[in-house]
């Protein structure tokens, strides 16, 4: 099929995007992509899952509302670092449990100005992972290969030169350091020196970089084992030569699409940040292809090689680690260089705060650093904590085991229920909603309500799954054929959440608030209209609207 806007004859095969990687090796950028992908093709969720979704988007903030309302009962609330991102069920790195790959774990980051910060593990069904577009982890490639469920699924992979994303990950401000600049740092600091001072730390303390480096060379072998189960992008390619690395992942994914439409999608994500609430992951001024060179010094590299990672690099097509001219060194790395020789660490910060928040919590081997680690419980894990008052820490834990508990007994009550017709469906959601109303639906009865009200029109809406896949596969058709002709895309309602109408439109999806009455995107712009929140996944647009309440 010759044409770039034509769509492939298996058009009607569900879409089912799943992307493993590394974290700060394109990852985000790649679900971006595929994200974009999704409207031409049939969705992928069956009825069970449209229905739990609907549920899930009222109900989802049921563990994050309990804790918030924890901390607000003992006087912490301004002070409460706690990212949206992170208050949705589905929200924060993800992975299958060990040992019990039914069941999907969610990292959560929580911290307390001047009381530190620890990291919370909520564990719920693996089918909520399936409300976000692209099901995606930095955790387990041979696992997804072989999991049942995942079977049909589409599976990419993100990769970067090793030593590209240790630099990265030095760089870098969790959300915890985030939220805190946004809430407590004046504005003249938050600029790329404040980086640059916390990174130094990371570069001259060896035993920190060395646990970056412990932590990224296992999940690499392993990913070698499995890596022809997975389409790879290298993340150079796709900032090097966007256009054609989108149009190959396009026509590995099942269609074709026009390299205008692969520039859109370009334009929406070169180097912009892609985590909302998150409004540091980005850094100003990086994304440029061997830019770890004016950073890294040649001990980094040396501890890189004593860890097998320059061997995995040649493996990825990077080749070896050149050893670098430190004649030519950046007054940067001169300054790390002589810490180092002097074995000597930085530790300089102008807010003890935000050193501690800004140190990894995660994706870093963590056993020469004095975190505290509980273990689990049944359905919570503190996985690592430097929080000050242990009996608050306790507290919180209980208030997180108790929710989530309550959360999984009402998510495996509906999923244990009939919902292979919509009468099965409707039937299953009257007697659950009576069986739950004095116990979940008791933390917020507007919510619960709304909840199923939401959930019952899901179940009565449209005409059969196939269908609906049929007639969407001829949409998807005709918008293929419109945006090759360079005519207007036409924006697509989909869902409504809290007083907001989600769309989609040319790759961004808008969450408009209802009280503007009719909007016609395709004859305004959107962004300058009051109140619209806009974004390239519908998880976040989803978040920056539950953000709001």
């Amino acid at each position: 099929m010759k044409s770039s806007g034509a769509i492939r004859n298996t058009v009607a095969t569900p879409f089912r995007p799943l992307v493993v990687g590394a974290p700060r090796s394109g990852f985000a950028l790649l679900a971006s992509v595929l994200i974009h992908f999704a409207p031409l093709a049939p969705g992928k969720l069956d009825l069970r899952q449209r229905v739990l979704n609907a549920l899930m988007r009222h109900l989802g903030d049921h563990v994050s509302a309990a804790i918030v309302k924890a901390f607000a009962a003992r006087g912490i609330g301004n002070n409460l670092l706690y990212n949206a991102n992170f208050r949705y069920v589905v929200g924060g790195p993800k992975w299958l449990k060990a040992g019990d790959p039914d069941t999907a774990c969610f990292r959560k980051y929580i911290g307390v100005r001047g009381m530190g910060d620890f990291t919370l593990v909520t564990s719920h069904p693996r089918e909520l992972l399936d409300m976000d577009a692209v099901v995606h982890s930095h955790s387990d490639p041979g696992l997804w290969l072989t999991h049942p469920a995942y079977r049909d699924y589409f599976k990419c992979a993100s990769v970067r030169n090793p030593v590209g994303i240790l630099n990265s990950a030095v760089f870098s401000l969790n959300a915890l350091a985030s939220e805190y600049i946004q809430k407590f740092v004046p504005s003249k600091h938050d600029h790329h020196g404040l980086r640059e001072q916390l990174a130094l730390y990371k570069l001259t303390d060896l035993d920190f970089f060395e646990g970056l480096v412990r932590f990224l060379a296992p999940y690499l072998r392993e990913f070698l084992q499995h890596r022809r189960g997975y389409t790879v992008m290298r993340w150079e390619d796709l900032v090097t030569e966007p256009v054609p690395t989108i149009r190959r992942l396009g026509k590995a994914a099942g269609v074709e699409i026009s390299g205008a439409f692969a520039r859109e999608i370009w334009a929406k994500l070169d180097h912009v940040n892609l985590t909302q609430a998150h409004k540091h992951n980005y850094r100003p001024g990086a994304g440029v292809v061997g830019d770890w060179k004016r950073w890294i010094v040649n001990e980094h590299l040396d501890i890189a090689r004593r860890h097998g990672l320059e061997d995995i690099a040649i493996d990825l097509g990077y080749g070896k680690f050149a050893r670098l001219d430190e004649s030519r060194y950046t007054p940067f790395q001169q300054q790390v260089a002589d810490f180092i020789r002097r074995g000597e660490v930085y530790r300089e910060c102008f807010d003890s705060d935000l050193f501690t928040f800004a140190f990894n919590k995660s994706n870093l081997v963590s056993d020469k650093f004095p975190f505290r680690r509980p273990g689990w419980r049944e359905h919570t894990q503190i996985e690592r904590s430097v929080f000050s008052d242990e009996a608050l820490e306790r507290a919180i834990w209980d208030v997180a085991e108790n929710a989530t508990g309550e959360l999984n007994g009402f998510i495996r009550d509906f999923l244990d229920g009939a919902c292979a017709t919509p009468a099965d469906t409707l039937r299953h959601l009257d007697a659950l909603r009576r069986r739950h109303e004095a116990g979940l639906g008791a933390a917020d009865p507007v919510r619960f309500v709304e909840a199923f009200r939401a959930a019952g029109q899901e179940a009565r809406g449209g005409p059969p799954l196939a269908a609906r896949a049929v007639s969407f596969a001829r949409r998807a058709l005709s918008r293929l054929r419109r945006i090759a002709a360079g005519k207007a895309e036409t924006p697509r309602l989909v869902e409504s959440l809290n007083g907001y109408d989600i769309v989609f439109y040319k790759g961004v999806y808008y969450g408009v608030p209802q009280s503007l009455g009719p909007v016609r995107l395709d004859a305004q712009e959107a962004k300058q209209l009051p109140g619209v929140i806009d974004g390239t996944s519908l998880e976040s647009v989803r978040n920056a609207i539950a953000e709001l309440r």
